[in-house]
């Protein structure tokens, strides 16, 4: 058997080496020619360099400028009607007729509601004629005899009777509509006056008549003046209270409430209408100690009331209180706001802005351009190096900031480009191309 044919074990050792020696160096080349390939396939696969991250980058930019900057403080504020008045019938009655209602406007003097007069225009006609027959007596006194002027005290007497049985009717009823609490203390009062006033001159012309019954002369007529005096502030008392029963608008504005009906009983009590001058409205806040110092009477505020559809309308400071409320340890600011075509309303909710600090012809760049990191701030300047615009960053000290700039007090000049929209991932040195 040949060696070729011979199974490699069963080969003798030494051939067995020389073989393999032969075939080392053909692995090892093909190692190397793997290797090589792989190379070759990783340079292959490596991404080759965008020529767009050499382009430059589009930024928004401004210039820092010179300009004013102010910090204000927003407040909640309450709509009110600049005058609010309760209207009240001065004497008691029926009410008879109602001239006005809800959202009417009114002028001041117009009818509102009228009670009964039925009452209060016999007692005027009384008081009338007991005020003529009391001057009709003061004359007939002087210049007439003693048995004429007997017959003239004798109808006082009668006539002051009538007065006060009249007052005393009146009294009784009032008296009624007190203990059912319809009619109030004052109205009471005024009743038991007007009888206690009927007694004195039913009194005064008893005495009179006893006079002249025992004696003539001077006296008499004394008498039959007090008499006519009486009978005069009782014809006015009486007017008085006939006229009282027309009841009219204190001010013209328009009616919020109206708390009565036709053949309803009311007193002086009863809030009967309610009565508000919406031509101009009061917006009313409250502000912490700090800021009530730079508030004054006469100051314009911006005020926005949103229900009212108003973003923004100039209102007049009217009032600051000069003490603070002991619940809340605040100011209350009034705000007068002119209401042409009554478009804001009692009730609406307001926001008042307040200026708190300001400053004038400072160093100021849009907010957008400042960006904080680490506590300190920075600014994304364009500057032009190699006839390229390029990214320079700027630590910068602010100052004042509003809603759209910050002021800068160190760190850049006027005039700096700096970039307002596109910081992110910028470098320092890195191309930029400006957009306004």
């Amino acid at each position: 058997m040949k060696l070729r044919d011979m199974p490699r074990q069963a080969r003798p050792s030494a051939v067995r080496r020389r073989v393999e020696r032969k075939a080392r160096p053909v692995r090892v080349v093909a190692y190397v020619l793997l290797a090589t390939a792989g190379v070759v396939a990783l340079g292959g696969c490596r991404p080759a360099k965008s020529a767009s991250q050499d382009a430059p980058k589009t930024v928004s930019v401004a210039r820092a400028a010179r300009g004013s900057i102010a910090i204000t403080l927003e407040y909640p504020a309450r709509i009110h009607a600049r005058q609010e008045i309760v209207v009240s019938p001065k004497i008691a009655g029926r009410v008879e007729t109602v001239k006005a209602d809800v959202g009417q406007r009114v002028e001041r003097g117009q009818v509102l509601f009228t009670l009964e007069t039925t009452d209060y225009a016999t007692q005027a006609r009384q008081a009338q004629a007991a005020l003529g027959s009391a001057q009709a007596n003061l004359t007939r006194t002087s210049d007439s005899s003693l048995s004429s002027q007997e017959i003239q005290a004798q109808a006082a007497v009668k006539q002051a009777q009538v007065q006060y049985d009249d007052a005393n009717d009146q009294y009784g009823r009032m008296q009624k509509l007190f203990d059912q609490g319809s009619a109030s203390r004052q109205q009471l009062d005024s009743v038991k006056a007007k009888l206690d006033s009927a007694g004195i001159q039913l009194d005064a012309a008893k005495q009179n008549l006893s006079l002249l019954q025992e004696k003539s002369g001077p006296q008499s007529t004394g008498v039959a003046s007090n008499q006519v005096d009486q009978a005069q502030a009782t014809a006015d008392l009486a007017q008085s209270q006939l006229s009282d029963a027309i009841v009219r608008s204190p001010l013209s504005g328009v009616v919020a409430s109206r708390n009565i009906d036709p053949g309803e009983l009311v007193s002086s009590a009863v809030p009967a209408f309610v009565v508000i001058d919406v031509g101009s409205v009061t917006a009313e806040t409250n502000v912490e100690e700090g800021l009530v110092r730079t508030i004054h009477a006469g100051q314009e505020v911006p005020v926005a009331i949103d229900a009212a559809g108003i973003a923004k309308v100039l209102g007049t400071v009217q009032t600051v209180s000069p003490a603070a409320d002991a619940r809340t340890q605040a100011y209350a600011v009034k705000i007068r706001i002119d209401n042409p075509g009554d478009a804001v309303r009692p009730g609406m909710f307001a926001r008042v802005t307040f200026p708190v600090d300001s400053r004038k012809n400072v160093l100021v760049v849009p907010n957008t351009a400042v960006i904080t990191e680490t506590g300190i701030s920075y600014v994304y300047a364009v500057v032009q190096e190699g006839g390229n615009s390029v990214v320079k960053k700027v630590p910068v000290e602010t100052g004042l900031s509003d809603e759209t700039v910050t002021e800068i007090t160190h760190g850049i000049d006027e005039g700096a480009v700096l970039i307002t929209e596109g910081q992110s991932f910028l470098n320092d040195g890195q191309k930029v191309t400006p957009a306004p």
